[in-house]
C-alpha cells in the first residue's frame, strides 16, 4: 500500500485530515471567501480539520501521548502539501471533479476508517486508501481545467498550520489515563455521524463534538 511507511493510526488520522481537501469543501471554502482573517482560519481549523472526527481518530489509535505527538508529526507534512495543491487548483476545483461522486467516496471512507477503529472484519475488505484513490478516478471531469492560481495560498497554509498545531496541543492530553474503548466507541460513531452527513442525510454539527466529549468524559471516570 501507498502509505505503508507510515503506522495504522497515522494512516487513519492522515487519511480523514485530507478527507475536506479530497470532497472539495476546503477548495470551497477558500474561493467563497470564508478563509480571509485569522479568526476564519482558527475556525476552520478546528472544525474542518482537527475537529471531532480527527480527534476521534488520535485519541483512539494512540495508546499515549508520545505516540499520538509522534502521529501529528508524521501527518503534518502531508497536510500542509496537499492544502497547498487545493489551493492552487481551488478556482477550478468543480471543473476537474464531480463533486457529488466525491461526497460518496469521502462518505463511505470515514465510515470503512469507523469500521477499522472498532476492528470490525469487514472493514479488511475495504481499505480506505482504495476507496479514496478509486472515488478520486471516478470523480474526474476534466483535467484540462486544471490552471494553478497563487490568490490563495496563503489562507490555505495558515489553516493547515493551525490544524496541525491545534492537534499537537491535543495530544498533550494523558492518554494513558483514558479508558481507550469508550474512545474508540465513541470515535467510530463520531466518523460513522460524519460519514453518513456526505450521503446527505442530516446531522446538527454540533453532535459529533457532542459524543466525542462525552466518551472523553466517560474514558477519565471510568478508566
Amino acid at each position: 500500500m501507498v502509505l505503508d511507511f507510515l503506522d495504522d493510526g497515522a494512516q487513519r488520522l492522515l487519511l480523514v485530515l485530507c478527507l475536506p481537501l479530497v470532497d472539495g469543501v476546503f477548495a470551497t471554502l477558500l474561493v467563497t471567501g470564508a478563509i480571509q482573517t485569522f479568526s476564519d482560519v482558527v475556525n476552520i481549523a478546528l472544525t474542518i480539520f482537527s475537529g471531532a472526527g480527527a480527534l476521534a481518530v488520535l485519541y483512539s489509535s494512540a495508546s499515549n501521548g508520545r505516540e499520538a505527538r509522534r502521529m501529528v508529526s508524521q501527518v503534518a507534512p502531508f497536510l500542509v502539501a496537499g492544502a497547498l495543491v487545493v489551493a492552487l487548483i481551488a478556482p477550478v476545483f468543480a471543473s476537474i471533479f464531480y463533486m457529488t461522486r466525491l461526497k460518496y467516496a469521502t462518505g463511505l471512507a470515514i465510515i470503512a476508517i469507523a469500521a477499522h477503529i472498532i476492528e470490525l472484519d469487514i472493514a479488511e475488505k475495504f481499505p480506505v486508501p482504495a476507496i479514496i484513490v478509486t472515488g478520486l478516478v471516478v470523480s474526474v471531469k476534466s483535467l484540462s481545467a486544471a490552471a494553478p492560481s497563487l490568490q490563495y495560498v496563503v489562507p490555505a497554509m495558515g489553516t493547515a498550520l493551525m490544524a496541525v498545531l491545534v492537534l499537537y496541543l491535543a495530544s498533550l492530553v494523558d492518554i494513558e489515563s483514558m479508558n481507550l474503548a469508550y474512545i474508540e466507541r465513541g470515535g467510530a460513531l463520531v466518523l460513522c455521524m460524519i460519514g453518513v452527513s456526505q450521503f446527505g442525510v442530516a446531522v446538527p454539527s454540533e453532535l459529533g463534538l457532542a459524543v466525542l466529549a462525552v466518551s472523553v468524559f466517560a474514558s477519565l471516570k471510568m478508566g
